[in-house]
């Protein structure tokens, strides 16, 4: 796998193909986010208009040019939580508008930007976390400045549901031949776990199930080399993988995440890492155990479960995809189940976005510093961290986009009994399918060098139609969170 794919369909697209990753409403891990309009709201020093375009509901507060003219709206949270709020404003000024965001009466964002936006048509998000209560809260932006703020159009709302999860720190687990460490940076908790470079060295966790059934798990690692560090990996004396890649990482504080699903008992279990080379095993910083139950009711499907549900195509594409520009014929078709659309292709490794160690000029030659779809604060997906999937752009072959597919779409990759829940975070050539982020690759074992990596076969992506979108997009812990929801639907309605 040593071709790179060529990315001009991108660059082509530009920023007409860049209002394609807007049509459809991004959405929480647990529920659509909840609207509140401007013109809804308590406004003070200020009006409802609607002599610009674009804006959302009837019209949208412009408050006067005054420093303390506020608009306040009142929301609800069905639990206490961390709530995301994005703000929707514009801002036809060259000079930015600041305000303080206050929730409850506490400011949580002082003198927060509210920058320019070119013209007073051209619309924008605001988009903050912060604790909120359960049932009624208050939301305020008050201008800090004598222009007021900006033109508000309206908010959005929701609270991240609680984590599918429990993190069990290596430091704290048993180690024969390993130490504790806190020589390198990125890590949880209070130090990693070094494993002396011998075979056999091990980390073995105790962790604890409220069922039995088929738990997902993954090991959070860096390995500093450029030598594959594999192990072999126990639940309960029993080998779920037999030496596991553990690849590199580029650096020693750079971390990876390693996904595997094993079956687990009621009550306590234990998780074994044991080195298999001379090498010993990669540094090692925390498990993070994911909900119990069986595969298609409490708990996460299997790799085998959600397989057997995609057994037969129902090919919703107008032809084939190639997997590779070189490669003679189209042999990947689209296909549909009840409630997602999959295909069964090779892995290029995708390195755009932001540049990292991993990923720039240098390391890949077809390297572009965007991506199509764009964080919560505007930029670029960071290729090296966030595990993500590239769709191929709309054309008479199939459009994504008439699916109820969109940024932040999850996506579960599924890879030698391994299943990894990522987002659709960018889009490729028309003509050619089967391409993730290098984060994805890694994840899977697949080596992720963008200039000889991938897989020439073996991996099904298993798309989730519908309107729920991970949000932010890049906080992998919800993929997973929404992904495992979807997932067990999935297998219910197949």
């Amino acid at each position: 796998m040593g071709r790179r794919r060529q990315r001009a369909v991108l660059a082509m697209l530009g920023i007409a193909g860049l209002g394609l990753g807007v049509l459809i409403p991004a959405a929480p891990a647990s529920a659509a986010p909840t609207r509140y309009e401007a013109e809804s709201a308590t406004i003070s020093q200020g009006v409802v208009e609607s002599n610009h375009l674009n804006f959302s509901g009837t019209g949208f507060v412009n408050n006067d040019n005054a420093a303390g003219s506020y608009t306040q709206w009142t929301v609800n949270a069905a639990g206490a939580g961390t709530a995301t709020i994005t703000i929707r404003y514009s801002n036809g000024t060259t000079a930015g508008r600041p305000a303080d965001i206050a929730v409850n009466g506490s400011v949580v964002a002082a003198a927060s930007a509210f920058n320019a936006t070119t013209n007073w048509d051209t619309w924008a998000n605001k988009t903050i976390t912060a604790p909120v209560n359960a049932g009624a809260n208050t939301i305020r932006v008050t201008a800090t400045t004598a222009n007021g703020p900006a033109n508000l159009d309206y908010l959005d709302f929701e609270v991240a549901a609680a984590p599918a999860f429990t993190d069990y720190q290596a430091e704290s687990a048993t180690l024969n031949q390993a130490a504790v460490a806190t020589n390198h940076t990125g890590y949880t908790g209070t130090g990693f776990v070094d494993y002396t470079n011998v075979t056999g060295s091990y980390v073995q966790w105790t962790v604890s199930a409220s069922a039995a059934g088929s738990v997902d798990f993954a090991i959070r690692y860096a390995n500093g080399t450029t030598v594959n560090r594999p192990m072999t990996i126990t639940v309960n004396g029993a080998t779920v993988v037999a030496n596991q890649a553990f690849n590199g990482t580029a650096t020693w504080d750079t971390w990876a995440d390693q996904g595997f699903t094993a079956t687990f008992n009621a009550g306590t279990n234990t998780i074994r890492a044991t080195a298999t080379t001379s090498n010993g095993g990669p540094n090692v910083d925390r498990l993070r155990f994911g909900a119990s139950g069986g595969g298609g009711g409490g708990g996460a499907p299997t790799a085998a479960e959600l397989l057997a549900k995609v057994n037969t195509c129902n090919q919703i594409s107008n032809g084939k995809y190639k997997t590779d520009e070189d490669v003679s014929s189209a042999t990947v078709a689209v296909c549909q189940q009840t409630g997602a659309v999959f295909w069964k292709a090779d892995m290029d490794i995708d390195c755009d976005g932001v540049r990292t160690t991993q990923c720039n000029e240098n390391t890949d030659c077809c390297f572009q510093a965007d991506t199509f779809c764009h964080t919560s604060g505007d930029s670029p997906l960071n290729a090296a961290q966030l595990p993500y999937v590239v769709v191929p752009s709309p054309s008479s072959t199939w459009n994504y986009t008439n699916y109820q597919i969109g940024c932040g779409t999850v996506v579960a990759v599924i890879y030698n009994n391994q299943v990894l829940y990522a987002v659709v975070g960018d889009t490729g050539p028309t003509a050619i399918i089967g391409e993730s982020s290098y984060a994805t690759a890694n994840s899977l074992g697949i080596n992720p060098d963008p200039s000889n990596g991938g897989t020439d076969s073996g991996v099904t992506y298993i798309v989730f139609q519908g309107s729920q979108r991970v949000t932010p997009i890049e906080n992998h812990n919800n993929a997973v969170t929404l992904g495992q929801n979807l997932a067990r639907t999935f297998v219910a309605n197949n």
